[in-house]
């Protein structure tokens, strides 16, 4: 369920600014409020408006930095791309991956091209920019930055998810009478990912949950399970399997993490700088 809701967050964050994949035809009726209708043409207009300068500036953007690329021949490493796709893949069934993709219009090759382009351009902004992080510069920041390093207060948390209160409530009596949390998740729960990791979600921070639920888990001593919530579109009991206390940040468990942090900081200042060079040399025609 967590990876799901990832998924879909990743999938929002990476076609910001690129080119949609997969776009319904203009009448294609999307919903329908009292018998009326709105189409992907009405959507699109809306969108146009709120957001299409910003969209469109992005898109030449990229489109410029892309052929610079090719110029310079410059190439992601698929081997990375595919790593990508493996890293955000890792906890599904390639069934419920594609159905994932399926749900935002998208396919494999969809996701391989954008992976693609996305290290494409920050190879060639990179190359050009000379953008480097040195282990000095990641030791200044780790020690000007430690107390907001802390790994915060969690809890490790399981969950059983159905889709009724009799199913839940069937639940509740089974862990009543001594059934393995994690086994009756297995075979009662939902949601595939849960069946399949015997209901663990691994560790669970404040900010996660909903506040009822937060509040309940991070009171529950470990190895207690909660009473039942109402969640998404059906019902959920958590289970607490120990907490996690505020952990100081050790500089060689996080310095490569905070290295591409930098990194990534880096490259988004300097695409701004490399796109204007590139606006300058370029024929730019925007159709009215």
């Amino acid at each position: 369920m967590k990876r799901t809701i990832l998924l879909a967050a990743v999938f929002a964050l990476c076609a910001t600014g690129l080119q949609a994949a997969t776009v319904k035809p203009e009448k294609s009726i999307i919903a329908v409020v009292n018998g009326k209708t709105i189409t992907a043409g009405d959507l699109t207009t809306k969108l146009w408006w709120q957001h299409g300068a910003a969209g469109l500036s992005e898109l030449i953007d990229e489109k410029l930095v892309l052929d610079e690329a090719a110029r310079l021949n410059i190439k992601a490493d698929p081997k990375e791309v595919e790593a990508r796709i493996t890293a955000l893949s890792a906890d599904m069934d390639k069934e419920q991956f594609e159905k994932n993709l399926k749900s935002v219009g998208w396919t494999d090759a969809d996701l391989k091209d954008l992976f693609t382009r996305q290290l494409t351009v920050r190879d060639t902004v990179t190359s050009i920019k000379k953008v480097a992080v040195t282990d000095e510069d990641v030791k200044n920041f780790f020690d000007t930055n430690k107390e907001k390093l802390v790994t915060p207060e969690a809890v490790k948390v399981s969950q059983i998810f159905v889709n009724t209160q009799a199913e839940a409530d069937a639940a509740l009596e089974s862990l009543a009478v001594g059934a393995d949390f994690g086994k009756l998740s297995a075979m009662k729960s939902a949601d595939a990912k849960l069946k399949k990791d015997n209901g663990s979600l691994g560790y669970i921070t404040k900010g996660t949950l909903l506040p009822e639920i937060e509040k309940e888990l991070f009171s529950l001593e470990a190895k207690k399970y909660s009473k039942v919530f109402p969640t998404g579109k059906g019902f959920s009991i958590f289970y607490v399997e120990e907490h996690r206390q505020p952990q100081p940040a050790e500089f060689e468990k996080i310095k490569d993490e905070l290295k591409v942090m930098m990194l990534n900081q880096a490259l988004s200042q300097k695409l701004p700088e490399l796109a204007v060079e590139l606006r300058q040399k370029a024929k730019i025609e925007v159709m009215p």
